[in-house]
């Protein structure tokens, strides 16, 4: 069994602990927002939010979902497009409507993540940070200026950032639901099976296997 948070919802799954992250979030929770593309972790399609409790705080980071096997993900956060969904779009979502930065949509959810995990770092939000944040992203359709200038907007409304408090900063502002303030306290909560009970078997060289031998894995 693995135990972990999505969005806001405490989810047990006896799925094997091999299986793709993408495939449980689409096909097993109905979240279709997270997209299929490539499955190789080349275009970004399929990214989303992992939270790791680290110093009485949840650190994020963007992750491919289509290369991260449920296992990897027990005990943690996860976050797709739905679980930052409020009222109204957040202001990175809004920098992506007032600057046209979306065509045909379907990269749009990556891009939205991505960005959204460089404005939940614990650092300064810079025009390099924030091109870098996305440097695993892949539009087909804008040619990108139009995503730089949503960018450019973004560093902008991210410049007086609390570093030190970021997720508090974002949830204060509308970048984030107010359910990401207890999500620390969850995390703690959440019972975990030692690892030596576990019937797990490590292995090397995941980024390939799951490429090439993802069937077998899961």
């Amino acid at each position: 069994m693995v135990t972990f948070i999505l969005n806001n919802t405490l989810i047990t799954t006896d799925r094997p602990s091999g299986s793709t992250l993408l495939d449980f979030i689409r096909y097993d929770e109905g979240l279709t927002g997270t997209k299929i593309g490539c499955r190789e972790g080349d275009c970004g399609a399929c990214t989303v939010l992992l939270g790791s409790a680290e110093d009485n705080k949840v650190r994020y980071r963007s992750i491919v979902s289509c290369l991260t096997p449920l296992e990897n993900v027990r005990g943690k956060h996860v976050v797709t497009i739905e679980g930052i969904n409020t009222f109204n779009l957040s202001p990175i979502q809004q920098a992506f409507v007032d600057n046209a930065a979306s065509q045909c949509g379907f990269c749009t959810p990556g891009f939205i993540m991505s960005l959204t995990g460089e404005a939940l770092s614990g650092r300064q939000t810079t025009e390099e940070s924030v091109i870098g944040s996305m440097s695993g992203n892949i539009c087909r359709c804008t040619g990108y200026k139009s995503i730089e200038r949503a960018a450019a907007e973004i560093v902008s409304l991210l410049k007086e950032k609390d570093t030190t408090e970021p997720v508090l900063w974002l949830v204060n502002r509308k970048y984030l639901p107010d359910y990401f303030l207890t999500i620390p306290d969850r995390l703690a909560g959440l019972k975990d099976e030692p690892e030596d009970n576990r019937d797990i078997q490590a292995v090397a060289g995941g980024t390939d296997l799951m490429v090439q031998k993802g069937e077998e894995l899961s």
